[in-house]
């Protein structure tokens, strides 16, 4: 019976760090192109600031798997991340529209520290608890509540103190600083380093270097250029579906943040249901329902009425983070090596929400823009965006990666390990 309230005890903690982890980036992620449209600065500016976050995971989730994979424990780097996360938020809550450069600067530091802790988060769970295709999802469920409890959190503090949405930095400073404090009460996870001078074993090589020998299998071959392609077409929707919601469908900014959080709410469902869905249906499966849903999403914005059918759309979310990410992030952690755990879910980091998110928003969105003009009735010689187009550009192009995904992908076998939680 202890041991059995000892486990339950330990997931409970992991799960309050995913709430605090993601509520941090809900509380701003949602409204910050609409905050920094509001305090003016023009499209383009916002376009460049918003893609400060992958280019930061560029550089940063590689540097920080290997540094817990080998040198330092990971709880006490994720606070130290979170510290450094919201100092960087509350800088940028200081400026306005004249300060294009600082704000740059603050957003890509906040995202330099913040991004590792995405895959380092999910690292710090698969070391503690085993069976994680049946524990993993409902630890993570707390981080989709956190997101959506965010959104909710940014409103009441414009409420309370009427003020705009400069409060989701605000917010988002204050949940950084209460989950530093609270990372370092996790249990302990040393580098695999120590773990294996310990038992008188060295592990061999970097554990980056681990995961690029990966590489040489086909299958992960393809899902790394398949994750890559999805997140460059799935960028607008994290960088313009606020916008789209605001002048396509004529929402105001408090209401933004609430209506896209119907996405998260779907996700604790499909959270729920994901290890009944991986262990009957397997990864491959289970990771193709994901490709599906994004390609469904895309289809009903680009449709883009009646309003339900948008706003109804969202609950897709769901299936496209559980089925789609959180299922390649349990799958692809069976199969690594336990030295490098927290390298491989920086990896998926890097090559999603890095490398496909910055070409998503330096290159894709710029162009599907480009393409997506047609001439405005209201002032003749003058165009417009025509969201119809601009949507069904990444409609088409999630559909040809589930093909291709459902052609050539091959699961292989999981990893036997014996960690205990």
């Amino acid at each position: 019976m202890t041991n059995t309230n000892d486990k339950s005890m330990l997931r409970t903690r992991l799960s309050i760090q995913m709430y605090f982890q993601f509520a941090i980036w809900g509380s701003w992620a949602t409204v910050m192109f609409t905050h920094l449209r509001n305090i003016g600065f023009d499209a383009g500016q916002c376009g460049m600031i918003l893609s400060t976050g992958p280019l930061a995971l560029m550089v940063s989730p590689l540097i920080a798997g290997q540094i817990v994979d080998r040198y330092f424990s990971t709880e006490r780097f994720l606070a130290f991340a979170y510290v450094c996360t919201g100092l960087c938020f509350y800088g940028a809550s200081r400026l306005n529209s004249a300060e294009y450069t600082q704000m740059w600067m603050y957003m890509f530091g906040s995202m330099l520290f913040y991004g590792p802790t995405l895959g380092l988060g999910n690292s710090i769970v698969f070391h503690h608890v085993p069976n994680a295709a049946a524990s993993f999802p409902a630890i993570r469920m707390l981080g989709t509540i956190g997101f959506i409890c965010a959104a909710f959190m940014v409103s009441t503090v414009q409420s309370w103190f009427n003020i705009d949405l400069h409060a989701c930095l605000y917010v988002a400073t204050g949940l950084c600083a209460l989950n530093a404090v609270y990372c370092l009460t996790l249990p302990h996870t040393p580098p695999a380093k120590r773990d294996a001078l310990a038992a008188n074993s060295e592990p061999q090589g970097s554990a980056t270097g681990k995961i690029f020998k990966l590489l040489r299998d086909p299958s992960f071959a393809l899902f790394t250029v398949i994750a890559f392609f999805m997140l460059v077409f799935a960028t607008p929707y994290y960088f313009r579906t606020g916008d789209f919601f605001k002048t396509h469908l004529g929402m105001n900014d408090k209401q933004i943040g609430p209506v896209q959080t119907i996405g998260q709410a779907a996700e604790i469902l499909t959270m729920l249901a994901l290890p009944l869905v991986y262990k009957f249906a397997g990864p491959k499966k289970t990771i193709a329902l994901g490709l599906l849903a994004w390609t469904l999403r895309f289809v009903a914005f680009s449709i883009g009425s009646p309003a339900w059918l948008v706003v109804g759309a969202q609950s897709l979310h769901g299936a496209c983070f559980a089925f789609g990410i959180a299922a390649a992030m349990i799958y692809f952690d069976s199969i690594c090596d336990s030295d490098a755990r927290g390298s491989m879910q920086s990896f998926l980091t890097w090559i999603a929400y890095g490398f496909g998110m910055f070409v998503g928003g330096a290159v894709a969105m710029p162009l599907m823009s480009k393409y997506s003009q047609i001439p405005d009735a209201a002032n003749p010689g003058q165009t417009v965006l025509d969201w119809h187009t601009f949507w069904m550009i990444p409609a088409v192009g999630c559909f040809i990666l589930f093909v291709v995904f459902m052609i050539g992908f091959k699961e292989r076998p999981a990893q036997k390990r014996t960690e205990a939680a």
